[in-house]
């Protein structure tokens, strides 16, 4: 029985890398994201890579929570089982108080509530199913506020405190939680000049995280996971 990995922001960046990661071990996938062509070349491009591989593209916008609602109802009811979720859409603005409504508005429409609402719904399904493996991207900046980014921050605080209670629900149910925490990781929302590319984390990096947490022995549990990067915290 063939296993499937849902990955949301799938079509670029970490949740680009992470879908590498699954589709090498063998896993279907599932993919979503709001930009129908970026996921269409990431299928072309798993695809070609790993040949043996089942793609199925789903594009939805984030910033409508009831778009994700039902786009992820429809996913579940068309899968025996959804064995493992990552949760990689998200996005990042600069600002605290200068930031206009629908600025805050999309910010916790795509990295609260639809996050949430996703894997709320996925949650259940694993409920049902037994098992499951859940990865949320948090950061760094939720663990220790940044006021550069401050509702950007808080967004993030209120994933890793979502993560963290998850696990405790979850554990249990033989269901796996952790909140990937990462600093400021090489991708086209953070190419802004004012770190040099090569010294930020790299998204495979948080493949490798998640590669890392499954090769725990059955006694171990990593609910939470920073993934710092240097020259961010020399400066402090």
């Amino acid at each position: 029985m063939p296993q499937f990995a849902l990955i949301t922001g799938a079509s670029r960046g970490i949740g680009k890398a992470i879908a590498h990661y699954f589709a090498e071990q063998g896993y279907s996938l599932i993919l979503v994201s709001r930009n129908i062509d970026n996921l269409n070349e990431t299928k072309l491009e798993l695809e070609t890579q790993y040949h043996s591989c089942h793609i199925k593209t789903v594009s939805v916008d984030f910033n409508h929570p009831t778009d994700v609602e039902s786009t992820i109802k429809a996913i579940i009811n068309e899968h025996d089982t959804i064995d493992v979720m990552v949760n990689s859409a998200g996005v990042l603005m600069a600002g605290h108080t200068n930031l206009h409504l629908a600025q805050l508005s999309e910010l916790m429409n795509v990295n609260l509530l639809s996050t949430i609402t996703a894997c709320n719904l996925v949650v259940e399904k694993m409920k049902q199913q037994g098992h499951g493996e859940i990865y949320n991207l948090g950061s760094t900046s939720g663990l220790e506020p940044v006021a550069k980014i401050a509702a950007y921050s808080a967004t993030k605080a209120a994933i890793v405190s979502y993560s963290q209670s998850l696990y405790h629900e979850l554990l249990p149910l033989n269901i796996q939680v952790c909140c990937l925490c990462p600093s400021v990781v090489d991708t086209d929302m953070t190419n802004d000049g004012r770190i040099d590319n090569s010294l930020k984390i790299e998204p495979q990096d948080l493949a490798k995280s998640i590669d890392f947490i499954r090769s725990l022995s059955a006694g171990s549990a990593m609910p939470t996971l920073p993934i710092r990067c240097k020259v961010i915290d020399l400066e402090k």
